[in-house]
Formats: structure tokens, C-alpha cells, sequence
């Protein structure tokens, strides 16, 4: 078997691309949509519409730009019509599907899109999860549908207001996750927006934050997190060298990387990899100087 991109005249061999990037238990899927498909495949012909090119024993099929591929495998084969199990192994489907169960009071499900993804690929139904950042909760009810016990997640925002929108959005899909209205922290903070800041004093238009430390926070909810869930604007960096002990027992840790200093993002790695953590997945976009890996997860090994 072959899989070729581009047009009849002119294409790339992709199979190991495929192989490496689109293999769910033993079928490939391969996503529609000419701009998704480049950014696995690289552009062959910029500016042209393209497709995918299927070749068993000698016979050839086109597959354009509008048509996501379920392909088996076992038999080389390309299903039409999809059975729902093989369906529900796309990443896309599989969220498209918790969606239509889920309602937003504040949001929508456009945003923070990637995170969610990551979620579906990543959380398991048995997973243990700490989110440093909630939030009004996008990301969380998708994380809460995966898990087969919500009572096992806990979600710090330290927003007053933005924490009482979460509450909300968990309460009108009757789900069951710990809201922890705090940041992790050791040190004492002050907030304006998106701003959080070290600092004793109460400077003027910023509110005080309310902080647990990871041991109170363990103590209180009596939960051995497995899973790590990071949109905390940079301040894991701070996190991480206050109380290294949130990586105890974690197995798996979903980030963004929303940092300003990239020399932070770096000191983060090193302390990763010095816990024996690695890169499983990584996506370019957001903001800042790390833009091209913007989006990222890390497993233990």
C-alpha cells in the first residue's frame, strides 16, 4: 500500500506520515480539508486544491480535499459507510459528539478548541485530574464527560467572578467536578485580569488572590491526581520550583504554553525531563515566544 498527496501529475509519498500521525488501533485516519492536510504533509503545490492518492496492488483511487478517509489497515481497505465504533476513534468526532450533549450559559466551544482536543486524545475514563486554570469551564466539561468518576477532578480558577460562570456552566450540565476558587501557590498574589502578580502589598485596581498550597489541596480533596491540565498564564513555572511534589504520581500533563519568558518555558522542560517526562504531542499556535509549540503534552516515562 501507497499513500500518495498532491495531484496525478505531481505528489509526495506520505505513507509514513500516516502511519506516524493518523493511526488509531489498526486504521488510519486521514482528515479532510486541504489546509489541515498541509500541516501534516507540507505543501507540494501551493495554491492548488489536492488529494490524497490510495494505491492496492497496482489500482489507484483519488481521494479530494472534502473526503475524511477511515482506512482499514488489516484489509487496506477505505470504509464507506464508517461503523460508529471506527468513527468515534477520530479525535473530531468524538468531540463533535460530547458537544451536542453539553450547553454553555457563559463561552462557546469554539474557543480554546486545540485544549480540547488534546483533552479527548489524552484523558482516559479513569484519570485523576488537576486543572490549573479553569476558567469558565470550557475545556472542563469536556475533561468532566470523559471521566467515568467527575468526583476525581478539581479545577482551580482564581477569578471570583470568572469561578461563579464556572460554577454556572458545571451546574447546567448537571455535572459533579470540584471547583476550587484558589491559585496554587505558596507565595502571596494580587490579580488585575489576566494579570497575577507576587506581592504582599495590595496595589491599587488589583484584588487579593485566594492560595492553597498542592499539599493542602491533596489533603483537602484526598485525590491522587494522575493528570495534569495547564492554562494558568506562565505560572506553572513558578509552581513547579515552589512545590515540585505536583508531580508526584502524575502520569500525564496537558499544557499550554502562555509564557512571556522564554527562558521560563526552557527551566520548565529542564525540570520536566529531569522528572522523566517527554513530548507525546505538540502543536503550533497561541501567542509569545512559544508560538510554534504552543500547545503541548507530556508523558512520564
Amino acid at each position: 500500500m501507497k499513500i500518495t498527496y498532491g495531484i496525478s501529475s505531481l505528489n509526495i509519498d506520505v505513507t509514513e506520515a500516516c502511519l506516524a500521525k493518523m493511526k488509531k488501533d489498526h486504521y488510519l485516519i486521514i482528515p479532510s480539508n486541504d489546509n489541515v492536510r498541509c500541516n501534516y504533509f507540507g505543501d507540494p503545490l501551493l495554491g492548488t486544491l489536492k488529494s490524497i492518492f490510495i494505491t492496492v496492488d497496482d489500482i489507484t483511487t483519488e481521494y479530494d480535499y472534502s473526503k475524511k478517509i477511515f482506512l482499514d489497515l488489516n484489509t487496506h481497505q477505505v470504509l464507506d459507510p464508517v461503523p460508529e465504533a471506527v468513527r468515534l476513534l477520530d479525535v473530531d468526532e468524538r468531540l463533535a459528539d460530547i458537544h451536542k450533549n453539553l450547553t454553555l450559559l457563559h463561552g462557546s466551544f469554539r474557543d480554546e478548541f486545540p485544549e480540547q482536543r488534546m483533552a479527548v486524545q489524552y484523558i482516559h475514563p479513569t484519570s485523576k485530574v488537576l486543572e490549573i486554570g479553569g476558567n469558565i469551564g470550557r475545556n472542563s466539561l469536556i475533561i468532566a464527560s470523559l471521566l467515568t468518576n467527575q468526583l476525581d477532578m478539581v479545577v482551580l480558577e482564581t477569578d471570583p467572578g470568572i469561578a461563579y460562570q464556572l460554577r454556572q456552566n458545571r451546574d447546567q450540565n448537571r455535572l459533579d467536578f470540584h471547583i476550587e476558587n484558589s491559585a496554587l501557590s505558596k507565595r502571596k498574589l494580587i490579580q488585575k485580569g489576566w494579570d497575577t502578580m507576587v506581592s504582599d502589598e495590595l496595589l491599587p485596581g488589583y484584588i487579593p488572590v485566594s492560595i492553597i498550597s498542592y499539599d493542602e489541596l491533596v489533603k483537602k480533596y484526598k485525590i491522587a491526581f494522575d493528570t495534569l491540565v495547564l492554562d494558568c498564564e506562565g505560572a506553572f513555572y513558578y509552581i513547579v520550583q515552589d512545590m515540585p511534589e505536583v508531580l508526584n504520581g502524575i502520569q500525564t500533563i496537558i499544557m499550554e504554553n502562555d509564557y512571556h519568558d522564554i527562558d521560563h518555558k526552557n527551566e520548565v522542560d529542564r525540570i520536566l525531563r529531569s522528572h522523566r517526562f517527554e513530548v507525546d504531542y505538540q502543536e503550533a499556535g497561541g501567542w509569545g515566544p512559544c508560538e510554534s509549540r504552543f500547545f503541548e503534552v507530556w508523558k512520564h516515562l
